[in-house]
Parts: structure tokens; C-alpha cells; sequence
């Protein structure tokens, strides 16, 4: 690993330290589970935002069976299971935790926080989202948020400073993509695994300093000699998404001799390659119009499979791609349904493609196949890529 990302990662680790050092001075904690909810909103309302996005343990997802059914994703359970063992020091101090709402997921876990009387907010997601209702919708239930956030803090979210914090993602942003550009080389000096703690990272250091160190990350890989083997497969990540903590499969792939140079992930990593209207007369407007509209449609929007597809078609080219990997969540139903158009279309591409399905579950026992059954799709890339 390279010295500026132990750095970051060093000041990512101590995001939860400083979470309970505001609370104690009085400032307010808020949690958000993905990229629709805007930080910038509750920085400039005086908070500490944290996103609530950790997984990768089977534990918490089993710890919950009790209380509700099983067939929820990993991800989804994994918000309720840390809290629900102790393992979880954020969410018992934070004033409100705001939860997007575009499916059954999210929706039944944050049924079950609400049950725990635990402070919840939603913003509802219409999965209609080429629809004028739709994001009308979407941006009158993000007022309603900013409202709430107003109201916990005390704070007006000062116009003001929701511009600065918007710069500062722009801004960081700025930097993803020029490290991400770095991938595109025949060898990259950055895997995924380091590439996805990277976003997980630009989550939890205060901003500026996160500018600075990627400014300083860059300089450092933008010379640097390639990390792989001459000619190892390139894969792309397609997916739900990587959680924080979840970085079993991608290392385990990248230790087989390939490395993923891009990735489609709906959740877990920013949408680095789309950035924020800064001068827009409405910034929340604005916010919601990049977030809803302005880039490649998550995977529950409908229609949109065709959409994410011709996107997918785009970074394969861009970035080379060898071979795809669909990294599913168990019970993750409308991926499972999205993967059979998308192993249609790969196939008519002749693009391999493989499915590998999670439910958090990496013992031992779990490991063996696993592992065997990545280097065997390395390899089945390995004899198309020198065909």
C-alpha cells in the first residue's frame, strides 16, 4: 500500500474517535445510507454526517433473524445487526439516521430501527425515474430532509456553505477521476480493493484535508510503475454494491492474478464521474437532478436495464475490459433479474461473465470454493483474452 493512502487510511479510522468528540461538545451525529441523501445539506446545517454503509460480517446478518425475515440483502441487514450486537459505536449517538427509500431492503430494515425507537428520517426514491412526478417527488421529500436536519441541529443549512461543501466534493471528484484514469493503463499503479477503500475513505476525512491527500495520492501513482503481472486479465465490477468492510472478493481476485479496472456499483463508492452544480439557483434541486437523473439509473429503477447496459458497453470499451464480474448480494432479487439480461447481452458481445453471489459468508469452509471457482473464471478470461 502506498504511504499517502496508509495516511488516509489512518485518518478514515479515527472518524468514529471524532464522532464521539463532537457529540460531546455538543454538535449533532447523522447517519445516510447512500449517495441520494446530501452530506453537504447536513454539513452546513453544523453536523457530522457518517454514512451508514458497513458490511462483509456474517454475523450481524444472522443476529437479526428474530425480529424479522430473512430475506433481506447483507447489506441491509448488517444496518440493524452491528447495532443490535454492540458492534456498532456510531449509531447509538446519532441524532438521526436518514434512509433512502427506492425498495424492500432498506424499507423493512428501517421499519426495524424505527421499532428499536431509534431517530429515523426517509426520503422516498421513486423507481420511476425517467418520470416528471417522479423526481419532483424525490426533491420535495429531500426538502422535507433538509427540514428535519434543520430542525435536529437548531441550524439553518446556510446556502452558502451547502455551495462550499458541493466545491469540495466537486473538487474530490476531480481528483477520483484522475486517479481513476490511472486504471486505464496497461499495468495500473491501483487495484480495486484499494480503489473502493479509497471512496470508503473520502466518506469519513473531513473534506479539505481528503483534496489535499488525494492531490498528494495522485502525484504519487501518476509515475509509478504497475502493481499486477504483464498481461493480467481486466475485469470490471458489477454490482449492488461493496460495502465498508466488504473486501473479501475483490482481494481474493486480485490475488488470483487479475484486477478489476473498473466498476458499476449503485452503492459504496461515489459518483465520482458526475459532479455537483455549484452556481445552480436551487443547489438542493441541483443535488437531485445529478443524483436522479444525470447519471447511469440504479438497478430498481425501471425502466432501466437497457440504460445500464449501453453504460456497461462504454466502460468496457474505455477501460478494456477482458471480463465481467456480477457481484451479487443474496436475496438481491432484481439484480438476479437484471444479471440474465446482462449474461444475454455479454454473451453476444463474447465478453465471459461471472456471477459470484454473497451473503457475507467467508470462513474457512466458504473460502476454498470460492477461491476455486475465481481462479477457474480467470482463467476461462486468461484463454478468450489470448485467442
Amino acid at each position: 500500500m502506498s504511504k499517502v493512502l496508509q495516511e488516509i487510511e489512518k485518518l478514515a479510522a479515527n472518524r468514529t474517535t471524532q464522532l464521539k468528540k463532537a457529540k460531546k461538545e455538543g454538535r449533532k451525529v447523522i447517519q445516510y445510507t447512500s449517495n441520494f441523501i446530501p452530506e453537504e445539506y447536513i454539513r452546513a446545517a453544523g453536523a457530522e454526517p457518517y454514512l451508514m454503509c458497513r458490511g462483509g460480517e456474517p454475523e450481524p446478518t444472522e443476529v437479526i433473524l428474530d425480529d424479522m425475515l430473512r430475506f433481506m440483502n447483507p447489506l441491509a441487514r448488517s444496518m440493524a445487526g452491528f447495532y443490535k450486537m454492540g458492534m456498532d459505536p456510531v449509531t447509538p449517538i446519532s441524532d438521526l439516521i436518514i434512509t433512502h427509500q427506492n425498495e424492500c431492503h432498506t424499507g423493512r430494515i428501517t421499519e426495524l430501527l424505527e421499532a428499536w425507537n431509534l431517530p429515523v428520517a426517509k426520503v422516498g426514491v421513486p423507481v420511476d425515474w425517467d418520470r416528471d412526478f417522479a423526481f419532483e417527488y424525490y426533491y420535495e421529500g429531500l426538502k422535507e430532509m433538509v427540514a428535519k436536519v434543520e430542525e435536529v441541529t437548531g441550524n439553518k443549512a446556510d446556502e452558502d456553505k451547502v455551495r462550499e461543501y458541493m466545491a469540495d466534493t466537486n473538487a474530490i471528484n476531480a481528483w477520483l477521476r484522475k486517479i481513476d484514469e490511472l486504471r486505464k493503463k496497461d499495468n495500473p499503479p491501483i487495484g480495486e480493493l484499494e480503489f473502493i477503500k479509497l471512496n470508503h475513505y473520502s466518506f469519513m476525512v473531513e473534506p479539505k484535508v481528503m483534496i489535499q491527500k488525494l492531490g498528494e495520492l495522485y502525484d504519487e501513482l501518476k509515475d509509478a510503475p504497475g502493481k499486477f503481472s504483464p498481461d493480467v486479465p481486466r475485469l470490471l465490477l458489477f454490482g449492488h454494491a461493496v460495502a465498508i468492510g466488504d473486501y473479501t472478493v475483490p482481494r481474493v481476485f486480485e490475488d488470483s492474478g487479475a484486477v478489476f479496472v473498473t466498476e458499476f456499483l449503485d452503492e459504496g463508492i461515489r459518483p465520482f464521474k458526475w459532479d455537483l452544480d455549484v452556481n445552480a439557483e436551487d443547489p438542493l434541486r441541483a443535488f437531485a437532478k445529478s443524483r436522479y437523473l444525470e447519471k447511469p439509473p440504479v438497478n430498481i429503477f425501471q425502466p432501466s436495464w437497457k440504460t445500464r447496459f449501453e453504460y456497461t458497453k462504454s466502460l468496457i470499451s474505455d477501460y478494456r475490459v477482458d471480463g465481467v464480474v456480477s457481484y451479487q448480494l443474496v436475496f438481491d432479487e432484481i439484480y438476479n433479474m437484471e444479471f440474465a439480461c446482462l449474461a444475454k447481452w455479454l454473451n453476444e458481445m463474447k465478453v465471459p461473465l461471472a456471477k459470484i453471489e454473497s451473503s457475507y459468508e467467508y470462513s474457512r469452509e466458504a473460502m476454498a470454493p470460492l477461491t476455486t471457482r475465481i481462479e477457474s473464471f480467470i482463467d476461462s478470461v486468461k484463454e478468450v483474452k489470448n485467442q
